[in-house]
């Protein structure tokens, strides 16, 4: 016989009362109750970009989205990096708007009631893609006056380079220009460089250097120079030299005739011979010669050394 006794529910309709309280009070909890805004960066990372076009401007890197939702859930993407994909399938030559709306920010979002988004669109400017083989053209920078140096047998390889870039630029470009930068010291010498080449914004070169061989080429003239005699500097307060400046006669390239301080990187030395206190020695002297500069005849080869008696 069945109990009729009321207060003895079926345990499945209890079961079922509180799992329905619970599901009601995580709703709440998540959809109703705590509901704040916040501002987040977005990183934006673009991709599709049709393989015949390059995008010339309008792309940023950042945008600002506010968005509402549950704390809990907020506080996940505030707390981290957010990098979202925008497609740019769809972009033509010229000018092409693209949204930056809730539909197209992509799934993360959508858990979020989004508010404002800054800036809503970006205006995509494209151009056509165009490969052309141009020639380079050596272009010479010297830092002396015109003329005092000039450059010989210059040989670029290769003569030609492929550019990559925007219609609109690579149509504008007859040639590539190479600068060759003339040290003067070199003057007289064969010189073998691999120079990056220089190129517009958003055009790219194939190969991105080249090697170039030149000869700088200065007539050469002889000069007098005085120079003072170096003491090494641990032997200054020790010795004395006699005589302590001496005359020269050097050969230098014409364009550095005039140059102090170029001609200032002789030096004129000798190594400190071992002798007693208020001794005398005869000592040959050293040269050091900048690159470019010859020795003709200097006035004495040999200068007298004395230590100093204590």
């Amino acid at each position: 016989m069945k109990s009729s006794d009321p207060s003895r529910r079926p345990p499945h309709l209890l079961s079922m009362l509180l799992a329905i309280f619970i599901a009601v009070s995580m709703w709440y909890m998540v959809s109703v109750r705590d509901r704040l805004e916040a501002q987040i960066e977005v990183n934006l990372d673009y991709f599709g970009i049709p393989a015949n076009l390059v995008v010339t401007d309008g792309l940023i890197n950042k945008a600002v989205v506010r968005l509402r939702g549950p704390e809990t859930l907020l506080r996940s993407v505030t707390q981290r990096k957010i990098i979202q994909a925008v497609d740019l399938s769809s972009i033509k030559k010229g000018t092409t708007v693209v949204p930056l709306s809730a539909e197209h920010l992509g799934a993360r979002f959508r858990a979020f009631e989004l508010i404002d988004v800054q800036p809503p669109r970006i205006v995509v400017k494209a151009d056509t893609v165009q490969e052309r083989s141009v020639p380079v053209k050596a272009v010479v920078d010297s830092p002396l006056r015109s003329g005092a140096l000039t450059v010989e047998n210059v040989s670029v390889t290769p003569a030609t380079v492929v550019l990559r870039g925007p219609e609109s630029v690579i149509s504008a470009i007859a040639s590539v220009p190479l600068t060759i930068m003339l040290d003067p010291k070199a003057a007289g010498t064969t010189t073998q460089q691999t120079i990056t080449l220089d190129t517009p914004g958003m055009v790219t070169a194939t190969p991105p250097s080249v090697k170039v061989q030149y000869t700088i080429t200065s007539g050469r003239t002889v000069i007098s120079r005085r120079c003072k005699v170096e003491i090494a500097k641990e032997s200054r307060l020790a010795y004395t030299v006699n005589p302590d400046e001496i005359a020269v006669l050097v050969e230098v390239p014409e364009a550095l005739a005039k140059n102090s301080r170029y001609l200032g990187e002789m030096e004129v030395s000798f190594v400190t011979p071992e002798i007693q206190p208020g001794e005398s020695v005869k000592t040959p002297l050293h040269f050091k010669l900048p690159e470019g500069m010859t020795l003709l005849n200097p006035v004495t080869e040999e200068v007298t050394v004395t230590r100093k008696k204590k």
